[in-house]
């Protein structure tokens, strides 16, 4: 049976650049690219929440943070990637996990125009039932439940209780006003339903 991790004498000969050692540096970089520009990407708030007694974090504070751990563990895989004997096995993957990755990549930005044309619940909703068709759902009504049921969820948790802000449905762009349903669309729209 082959063992992962090199043995003792093969460590002190010194190891070898690996896939795991690319993506060490790759985490690092990343890492560091993001601590420079979180503070460049993150508004200032608009009131102060905590109070004058409070202690005056900046917003970027905690994401810097993260940042940094990320960088941390990117130098530890780093020191590790060496010792490692692995076979990538990203080299084996067949035509299948390539198109269901393509696949994915495609839905998922497609979702981004349909959040910022329809909003979150129905480009959410569109998204769900897309992806879950096509990776093997055949129950179409149980899946349109659920794609229905957790964005809307999702959308009225982050809305009201987090009082975060999300794109809702464009109803005055996308149904005209003597329609019968723009009246409770609208309505809903404005009690932060859609």
């Amino acid at each position: 049976m082959a063992s992962d991790t090199a043995t003792g004498d093969e460590a002190a000969a010194g190891g070898r650049v690996n896939f795991n050692t690319v993506a060490a540096a790759v985490f690092i970089t990343l890492a560091v690219v993001l601590f420079f520009i979180i503070p460049g990407q993150i508004d200032k708030p608009l009131i102060n929440l905590g109070g004058a007694g409070m202690s005056n974090l900046e917003a970027e504070t905690f994401p810097q943070i993260i940042a940094g751990a990320f960088f941390l563990l990117g130098v530890w895989y780093l020191f590790v990637s060496f010792r490692l004997r692995q076979r990538n096995l990203l080299r084996d993957l067949n035509l299948e996990a390539i198109t269901n990755v393509l696949v994915t990549l495609v839905i998922m930005t497609a979702y981004v125009w349909l959040i910022l044309f329809l909003g979150f619940v129905v480009g959410s909703v569109i998204m769900v039932f897309v992806m879950s068709t096509y990776f093997g759902n055949r129950n179409y009504i149980l899946g349109f439940v659920v794609s229905l049921a957790v964005p809307l969820l999702v959308f009225v948790l982050f809305t009201k209780p987090l009082v975060t802000s999300l794109p809702p449905f464009p109803v005055d762009e996308m149904i005209p006003n003597n329609w019968v349903i723009y009246p409770p669309l609208k309505y809903l729209s404005n009690k932060s339903i859609f």
